[in-house]
């Protein structure tokens, strides 16, 4: 009986069965969203007065030197304002959430 199966699979083997496969490649679905886009936070500076438009209520204005180091941070209690800072004349980095600007104080 093994050399049944040894000769059965011997010409099976030398027939040379191809195998192969279908891949079916698939379009990645697309969703539309109707949402606006956040008006971009505008930071302006005029001589040590900071003004700030659209902000997120609640967000940080966080003041760096331009070594890296933390100078000062206002909390935001609405998305408009002018904030008076007392700091040194000189170029400073402002980050409020994702948004990054370089200032200067004059």
């Amino acid at each position: 009986m093994k050399v049944v199966i040894t000769i059965l699979l011997t010409l099976i083997l030398q027939t040379g069965y191809s195998v192969s496969a279908n891949v079916m490649k698939s379009k990645p679905a697309t969703y539309t969203v109707n949402q606006k886009d956040p008006e971009p936070i505008k930071i302006t500076v005029s001589e040590n007065c900071i003004h700030v438009e659209n902000a997120p209520i609640g967000s940080v204005l966080e003041i760096y030197s331009v070594v890296g180091i933390k100078v000062t941070e206002i909390t935001m209690k609405q998305p408009n304002g002018d904030y008076t800072v007392d700091i040194v004349k000189g170029y400073y980095i402002i980050r409020i959430g994702d948004t990054v600007r370089k200032i200067a104080i004059r």
